[in-house]
């Protein structure tokens, strides 16, 4: 994927500075074990400064342009802010089951606190989290289907920003063929094409949505068989839900000569492409360091924090300036993401992340669900 630019990394890392301080999820649980060796405690009090070991791993490489770099510079955010904190060890490429296993087999025995990238560390912190009561697990885009008290998961909702993809999509083709090339098929993948082909039907029922999940995010060429393969198939608006693999799809539509419109996943960057309509922001930075610097901060609750467009700092469909300044697009990118927030239009439930049946929060700043009370 190509590289953002430095105007959006200053927005991202500056967003990161952000707001620190509030609880981010709030859950059954009387807290976490975030206060043990932080600087601050949760009530402000100032402790014996103590260094906070942090070992992370991410489901691609760090340098992806995208999704696991996006986090892999929230983790330095959160060093710079707060000094107790120190990234000792980051592990690249963990996407299985078991290779995410073996990153939190090797580092939490040395370290107090382990982010884990991607929805795959949510059932792996299942199974350990009860073996190293002592350290703290962070999940960046994803959450454990039972509560922990020393687990807190971030989820955002990526079916969210690709459901206003979709209907972008629909009023922008002529051919009424549209595609989405995904990437590994897990719950994010299939959530956004879920939300992508909902969002396009509920502009027009009949369109045809193309659906490729070619199962590795940063695989080029499989992105580009697949990119051309859906041209040829007449779609003429692609959203490609990729890390560095997106550099196929833009391949494929500039050697097809249509110049198709495209999107672009997780960090902006509108001069990637000569037809990029806009991207599925995802800020990965600001939400990683927020998390990290809660837990050196004594702020940090257990249990999950879900999120979808409520907080456009953090995710939101923004378009790209050629996009922005067409009237139509423009407002219907914005009424789309209003209705979503507003509860007029409803999100249907295999674009979203399945609610756990313990307390949860809805956005950094939201209210607490408690499924145990039904509200």
């Amino acid at each position: 994927m190509r590289g953002a630019s430095s105007r959006r990394r200053a927005v991202l890392l500056a967003g990161a500075a952000l707001a620190v301080s509030v609880t981010v999820a709030a859950c059954g649980g009387s807290g976490s074990s975030g206060s043990s060796g932080s600087s601050t405690s949760a009530s402000g009090g100032s402790q014996p400064s103590k260094t906070i070991k942090v070992g992370a791993a991410l489901f691609g490489p760090k340098n992806d342009k995208s999704f696991n770099q996006a986090a892999y510079e929230g983790m330095l955010a959160a060093t710079k802010q707060n000094p107790s904190l120190k990234l000792t060890s980051v592990l690249e490429n963990r996407n299985n089951a078991q290779s995410a296993t073996d990153a939190v087999q090797t580092l939490a025995p040395v370290n107090k606190v382990f982010v884990g990238v991607s929805q795959t560390f949510g059932p792996v912190f299942d199974a350990v989290a009860s073996t190293f009561p002592d350290d703290y697990f962070i999940d960046i885009a994803g959450y454990t289907r039972q509560f922990h008290k020393n687990v807190t998961g971030f989820a955002n909702d990526w079916g969210a920003p690709a459901y206003v993809g979709g209907v972008i999509a629909a009023h922008l083709t002529k051919s009424n063929v549209i595609g989405y090339v995904g990437g590994a098929e897990i719950e994010p993948t299939t959530d956004g094409a879920h939300g992508f082909e909902a969002g396009a039907k509920s502009v027009k029922p009949n369109i045809k949505v193309l659906t490729n999940i070619v199962g590795d995010f940063n695989d080029v060429a499989k992105a580009k068989a697949a990119t051309s393969a859906m041209l040829d198939d007449d779609a003429d608006v692609i959203f490609p839900f990729l890390d560095a693999g997106i550099a196929g799809a833009y391949a494929a539509g500039n050697a097809s000569g249509k110049n198709p419109a495209m999107f672009k996943l997780t960090i902006p960057d509108c001069s990637a492409y000569p037809n990029m309509v806009g991207t599925e922001l995802v800020n990965n930075t600001a939400a990683t360091s927020r998390m990290l610097q809660a837990y050196a901060n004594g702020t940090l609750k257990s249990g999950a924090v879900f999120l979808d467009l409520q907080e456009p700092a953090l995710q939101t469909l923004e378009l790209c300036p050629k996009y922005e300044k067409n009237a139509a697009i423009a407002k219907v990118t914005k009424d789309t993401i209003a209705a979503i927030n507003s509860g007029k239009v409803k999100l249907p439930k295999n674009a979203m992340n399945p609610r756990p049946n313990y307390p949860y929060q809805e956005g950094f700043n939201g209210k607490v669900i408690d499924p145990s009370s039904g509200g």
